[in-house]
């Protein structure tokens, strides 16, 4: 049987530890939830891109707005510098 965890309130949850450590996570990564086509949910779990990750893509000459740039970031969009 694989690791247990709770739903508390606000439906916040605790990745257990033995998990957390077989993956070698930490607070610099983020979760994506998906629901597989067999109905199963599927986690994946990657790196947060920071501002500084980003230094350097977007010439100077662009007209940037790295405050949208930010708030797309911590949505986990996907940015777009065509």
């Amino acid at each position: 049987m694989g690791e247990i965890s709770s739903l508390y309130k606000g439906f916040q949850t605790v990745i257990p530890s033995k998990i957390r450590k077989a993956l070698n996570l930490d607070l610099d990564y983020v979760i994506e939830w998906n629901i597989g086509e067999d109905g199963k949910v599927v986690l994946d779990f990657r790196k947060k891109t920071n501002f500084m990750d980003l230094q350097g893509i977007v010439s100077s000459k662009d007209s940037t707005d790295s405050v949208e740039l930010q708030r797309k970031m911590r949505r986990g969009e996907e940015l777009d510098f065509s």
